[in-house]
């Protein structure tokens, strides 16, 4: 069964996530989810979406990766980590369109987007990770930094609470929020009038404006303690008291 699906809307490539359980990443929808990037080569802009009402992602996938040895845990965090840099460093405009919740690991794939386009309603933005006694993957901080700035990305990282989409709005994290009955036709429109500039010309300007994010996104990758502090004493009791929690959900 496909977790992900791919399409053409004219000069745009259109990606959703179809993971039923809220695209909750694990080392599959990760990997799937590369593979359709790769195959985006050629087309003017990308919108990144969900086709499950109400999620874009809530985050990894806490019940599958709560098994992990070190070593599994270990190659699934490159791997995360590489998507994310892949989707900030792609050359082509990216749109990401948030038919509702965005936490964690999600929301650190939709903020690597250029742009962000999300839903009216309840959807809730955020950074949880500090929760289960986790700081926020360390190069994965510097997409928030770029995004909203240092100050707000340490609060919004820090507190571990989720916002409205009017607050993510009113702090620079998404562009538009919108009804969510339009919000993929929106997401649409913008990327295609975004593929009409020249290629060449606006992977130039990309390529200089996130320049130095990128090297802090590298340089991070090479002294980052997340794994040390996941398989911690403390770490590993919270994330265990959430799977129990979430185990008895279903």
């Amino acid at each position: 069964m496909s977790l992900v699906r791919s399409e053409r809307r004219g000069a745009v490539a259109l990606i959703t996530l179809d993971r039923p359980g809220a695209n909750a990443f694990h080392a599959e929808l990760v990997q799937e989810l590369r593979g359709h990037l790769r195959q985006t080569r050629g087309a003017g802009a990308v919108v990144l979406t969900s086709a499950l009402p109400g999620f874009f992602s809530a985050g990894w996938d806490l019940p599958a990766l709560a098994r992990f040895s070190r070593k599994e845990m270990s190659s699934f965090y490159k791997a995360y980590c590489d998507l994310v840099r892949e989707i900030f460093g792609l050359e082509a405009p990216v749109v990401a369109a948030l038919p509702g919740h965005a936490i964690a690991g999600g929301l650190i794939v939709a903020a690597a987007a250029d742009e962000r386009y999300a839903a009216e309603g309840r959807g809730e933005f955020g950074l949880s990770e500090v929760r289960l006694g986790v700081p926020v993957p360390r190069c994965c901080f510097e997409i928030f930094r770029y995004a909203i700035g240092g100050h707000a990305a340490e609060r919004l990282a820090s507190s571990g609470e989720n916002l409205s989409a009017a607050e993510v709005l009113r702090i620079g994290l998404v562009d538009a929020i919108g009804p969510a009955e339009d919000l993929l036709e929106r997401a649409v429109e913008r990327a295609t009038r975004l593929a009409a500039v020249s290629a060449p010309a606006h992977a130039a300007i990309k390529s200089n404006a996130r320049a130095g994010a990128l090297a802090s996104y590298d340089s991070a990758r090479k002294t980052d303690s997340f794994l040390d502090l996941w398989f911690g004493e403390d770490a590993q009791q919270r994330i265990r008291a959430l799977v129990e929690r979430l185990n008895k959900k279903t």
